[in-house]
């Protein structure tokens, strides 16, 4: 038996690993991985199958995006608010339909079918909704500009050539400019991220529309390193080098947060919101210390400007902020003492000279 959206035997079993978060496993070994012989075994959990729970309450086998074990689809927080009237919106500093965004609303057996899950965000048929497809969600802003592929096998028969996490037709079809509901922004040559997006979402408040944005170097923001300069630390030999455009034509997070709180809370029946820092987890599995560092301050900067919001323009008697992460994480130091200055390491002018990867 294989699980409903990969090859791994055995995909998840409810009834040994549990239903939902809270359910004791009646097998806790199958939950780490052990033995290694059984073939119904799982691995550890990954983003999608963790996000899920987060956002659906149940537990699933790894790729799959708010289905249960057996693919079948299950309502998130955010399909239930919104049927009671509230916003809902999503932002990301990764790819707008990588697992951790994508797992606030959409629905796939794969995680890895990423036009699919940004037409289910956005309320376009779907290969999981091909008739009557979802509301789609009141803001989506997150990366994957200019990020395109010619062939896709991880995304099946139903990929579009171009960009890798949004077709083109479907980026048409959302925009106010063409009938869609979304005042679209991406990132614009020559102009300022958090610019363009601030007057976007302005247009998007002011008019009643949607708002979408697009961005990213590839497909995420800059990452701003430990200091925030957005320079490789000295001694790391693969680290990405960004362009001053790289930097100024992308918002912030804390940007994007803004951003979608204001367009959000136009709505007087309240709102529901998720935001990633998901540069955090591609910093760790680079096993990138200044990165990851880096991201930390990213995200304490976007959960700053939700609470400067909120005491600016609500209270913390009808808000619910949670900060929290979808899974735990390996950061791998190979040479934990070149982060410790030594006298050998001392320039003549009494400056440490910089050691850490």
């Amino acid at each position: 038996m294989k699980n409903p959206g990969g090859t791994q035997q055995g995909g998840y079993n409810a009834a040994r690993g549990g239903r939902t978060p809270w359910d004791v496993a009646l097998d806790l070994k199958y939950l780490i991985g052990q033995p290694s012989t059984d073939r119904g075994v799982h691995a550890y959990t990954d983003s999608s199958s963790s996000a899920t729970s987060m956002t659906a309450g149940i537990k699933t086998y790894n790729n799959g995006v708010n289905v249960d074990a057996t693919g079948l689809q299950v309502s998130t927080i955010a399909h239930r608010v919104q049927e009671q009237g509230y916003a809902v919106g999503v932002v990301t500093s990764v790819p707008i339909s990588h697992a951790t965004p994508a797992a606030a609303y959409a629905h796939n057996v794969e995680r890895d079918d990423y036009q699919d899950l940004s037409r289910d965000l956005v309320g376009r048929p779907s290969i999981a909704h091909p008739e009557n497809p979802l509301p789609g969600m009141d803001v989506v802003l997150g990366c994957g500009f200019g990020t395109t592929k010619d062939q896709d096998k991880a995304q099946g028969q139903n990929f579009v050539p171009g960009n890798r996490y949004l077709a083109d037709e479907d980026l048409r079809a959302i925009d106010v400019a063409n009938g869609g509901k979304y005042v679209v922004v991406q990132r614009t040559e020559g102009e300022k991220g958090g610019t363009v997006l601030a007057a976007a979402a302005e247009q998007a408040a002011a008019n009643g529309h949607r708002l979408f944005g697009f961005f990213g170097v590839g497909s995420h923001l800059p990452f701003q390193t430990a200091n925030g300069d957005f320079q490789p630390v000295a001694g790391r030999a693969k680290a990405e080098n960004y362009t001053p455009a790289d930097i100024t034509e992308n918002p912030t997070l804390a940007e994007m947060t803004t951003a979608a709180l204001s367009v959000l809370s136009r709505n007087d029946k309240g709102f529901w919101l998720m935001v990633e820092a998901g540069d955090v987890d591609w910093a760790n599995h680079d096993d990138n210390l200044d990165n990851s560092i880096g991201a930390v301050n990213s995200g304490d900067a976007a959960v700053k400007a939700i609470t400067d919001w909120v005491e600016a323009n609500s209270n913390w008697e009808e808000t619910v902020l949670i900060v929290t992460a979808d899974h735990g994480h390996y950061l791998v130091i190979d040479s934990p003492e070149l982060l410790v200055a030594t006298p050998a390491a001392t320039e003549s002018n009494g400056t440490p000279e910089p050691q850490a990867r």
